[in-house]
């Protein structure tokens, strides 16, 4: 579903190493959003988590057929309503996804822009097929999507009859909520663990990782370096989400040439500066959004936009052949 894999953090195994003698752990993995999540609690030996590990399938399996960019669903429906130009109900589980949306365009200064859906199809990375290996868009092309400017801010909102509406006069417009997929998904299923009585569960979405609340024993979660070996270990025993967005693992190449699949609203093109970024704290939809953000505003910017944002931290890699550096900020210090 995303189109950014982030195979960057990984869980170091904890299973019962440190736990008192009448707690255990229970863990199921669910194929969803174009990669395996998997989610571990740490539970009594006398609960059962079972029955919520069941609900969140259910869960997962309707955010991803609801929120998919491309393939036929809720999203693609309201696409398809919004480039009518007329009022079209937008859907509740996607209602809030938007509104987040637009106030993480306006905070990020358009570098996370939920709108841009339209260009990333003109691209080819609406598809699971990596890498892209056909010819990428013409110039032409991509300035007459990207003329017309489009943003989520051009969405305006109507409540009728006590249902929420949406329309824009933007026929470039087109929802994608890649960005953001990942963390509103771990922020539900926390919620969801959270009410059935886990709170120390820790959700992986395929390399992106959120620590559902206060832990017993720290989860040990690993930031890898893209070229090679570990950047750092975190150790997470409080509600912590951390999220990486990188332009290594889905590309495009043409020509001899390789390009991300990270687009840069302003031009319509790929990123070319920044290799990797982590964002974390303790919001996983903010987190999930700023680590996109920050690969498109670039090193030199990074840790202006994060503190713009609001992180608690973050961890930006650039490695290109005339620049090799990396940064680290913890908007704690």
């Amino acid at each position: 579903m995303t189109h950014s894999v982030r195979l960057i953090a990984w869980i170091w195994a904890v299973g019962l190493a440190g736990c008192s003698p009448s707690t255990t752990t229970s863990e199921a993995s669910y194929a969803v959003f174009g990669t395996t999540v998997s989610v571990t609690v740490r539970h009594a030996q006398h609960s059962d988590p079972s029955a919520a590990l069941a609900e969140l399938d259910y869960l997962f399996q309707a955010l991803h057929r609801d929120w998919h960019p491309w393939e036929p669903g809720a999203l693609t429906r309201l696409n398809d309503g919004l480039s009518s130009g007329d009022w079209v109900e937008i859907p509740a589980n996607i209602e809030a996804l938007l509104a987040r949306s637009q106030r993480l365009e306006t905070a990020s200064g358009g570098r996370f822009n939920a709108a841009i859906g339209r260009l990333v199809a003109l691209w080819g990375f609406h598809t699971s097929n990596y890498p892209i290996t056909t010819p990428p868009p013409s110039d032409p092309a991509i300035d007459a999507l990207l003329a017309q400017q489009p943003s989520s801010l051009d969405i305006e909102w109507s409540e009728q009859h006590d249902v929420q509406h949406v329309r824009t006069d933007n026929a470039s417009v087109g929802l994608d909520f890649s960005g953001v997929a990942k963390g509103a998904a771990a922020e539900l299923a926390c919620a969801l663990l959270a009410e059935a009585g886990f709170v120390d569960a820790l959700v992986n979405l395929g390399g992106d990782v959120m620590v559902c609340g206060p832990a017993a024993v720290p989860w040990r979660v690993a930031i890898n370096h893209p070229q090679s070996g570990v950047l750092e270990v975190l150790a997470v025993d409080q509600r912590l989400a951390v999220f990486t967005s990188g332009q290594y693992h889905r590309y495009g190449i043409w020509d001899g040439e390789r390009y991300a699949h990270v687009l840069d609203p302003a031009t319509g093109r790929p990123v070319k500066h920044l290799v990797q970024a982590t964002a974390i704290d303790p919001d996983p939809v903010l987190a999930d959004a700023a680590a996109t953000a920050l690969v498109v505003a670039g090193l030199d910017s990074a840790d202006h936009l994060g503190e713009q944002l609001g992180l608690a931290r973050w961890r930006v890699v650039d490695a290109t052949p005339k620049r090799q550096s990396e940064a680290s900020h913890d908007a704690g210090n």
